[in-house]
């Protein structure tokens, strides 16, 4: 019994047909494979990074294009540059006293609140220190850099990422202040300064 002519079986013998079905059928699975090993390297650091602060959708992009030799109308050699800006009322700033001059946490706080960052109720630090530092929670970097700008502190007052604050707890701070006496005798009791000088 053979096959009508025209279906392209005379050929093949018996299970070859089915046989070229699989192995397209193979082909389309490992296809499928790479492509969600491929799609699961590109998510996997998004899933292992610290969660960001609830407002930082709130962030506003800056772009600034800057060309070379000052000028922009020739169109050659520009540079665009594009960074976040956090609005200072996303940063939730903890300020804890390191000092022996009281109330200065609270001087600090106040003056931060004046400049906008969201601050929570001041504290006392575990230890005290020779001079005022900054540590992040959570590893909100920007967001340290911010208040050390508001506060005229120094780069070298801002603390690595993986330090732990001296405090006995961070809840809802992205950042904490730890006052020196650099900090205490600009805000403290008795001082006139009522903003960082610069």
């Amino acid at each position: 019994m053979s096959s009508p002519p025209g279906n392209g079986s005379d050929d093949r013998p018996p299970g070859e047909a089915h046989e070229a079905h699989d192995g397209a059928r193979a082909g389309r699975g490992v296809a499928i494979v790479v492509v969600a090993v491929v799609v699961g390297v590109l998510l996997l650091p998004s899933a292992t990074r610290a969660p960001l602060p609830a407002d930082a959708s709130t962030a506003t992009p800056t772009t600034t294009t800057t060309a070379a030799g000052g000028t922009a109308s020739h169109g050659h050699h520009t540079t665009t540059t594009t960074s976040t800006t956090i609005p200072p009322s996303a940063i939730h700033v903890l300020v804890a006293n390191a000092t022996t001059t009281n109330g200065v946490a609270g001087d600090v706080t106040r003056f931060l609140a004046s400049k906008g960052f969201g601050t929570l109720t001041a504290t006392n630090a575990l230890v005290k220190v020779t001079a005022s530092q900054i540590f992040t929670v959570g590893g909100a970097t920007a967001d340290v850099q911010a208040v050390a700008t508001a506060l005229n502190l120094p780069a070298t007052a801002i603390e690595p990422a993986a330090s732990a604050a001296p405090v006995s707890s961070t809840a809802g701070a992205n950042v904490v202040v730890i006052v020196g006496p650099d900090l205490a005798s600009r805000y403290g009791p008795g001082s006139t300064t009522t903003s960082p000088p610069g």
